[in-house]
């Protein structure tokens, strides 16, 4: 599968994913849009690191976001190269999940989004449905046994070597 997260269109993909996102700089304070001419300098190394498993993700710039409670929430700001790494995984892990997700999911997905998600429950209540179940992730993974989930994906992805 690592074939496919750093084949070049794979990556470029990422790339403008990235971009359109914008977002803010991580620890390195590199911007969005530096990120080209990054990729132009240090595309070949970079995949060379990672291929050779020495990649390191650089650490997670913690912002805390006011909440209209009152409170804060902590947000994690990955480095723009990592965020470019990280979409181009997520790319290739959506094309081994995305089909065995119901219709009727709509958290986190392609195309898929909240007014989605509304409209839907509305069709729903106007054929006569009387439930909509709303299921929030919200401390999912930080109760979940890492592990645990991290087996069931490699699982799901690793790739046999062929047989004879």
């Amino acid at each position: 599968m690592i074939e496919k997260v750093l084949h070049a269109k794979n990556l470029y993909k990422a790339y403008r994913q990235v971009v359109s996102n914008k977002g803010a700089a991580g620890i390195d304070d590199m911007q969005v849009n530096e990120l080209k001419s990054f990729i132009d300098d240090n595309r070949i190394p970079v995949i060379t690191s990672i291929l050779n498993r020495q990649y390191v993700p650089q650490p997670i710039r913690g912002v805390e976001i006011p909440k209209s409670n009152g409170k804060a929430r902590l947000l994690g700001v990955p480095t723009v190269v990592d965020r470019w790494l990280q979409h181009a995984v997520s790319q290739q892990l959506a094309t081994k999940f995305e089909h065995e997700f119901e219709e009727e999911s709509y958290g986190f997905r392609p195309g898929k989004n909240l007014h989605g998600a509304v409209k839907q429950a509305l069709k729903n209540i106007n054929d006569g449905y009387q439930d909509i179940v709303d299921i929030d992730l919200k401390e999912f993974f930080d109760e979940v046994q890492h592990y645990k989930l991290l087996q069931l994906i490699y699982n799901k992805v690793k790739v046999l070597p062929p047989c004879g």
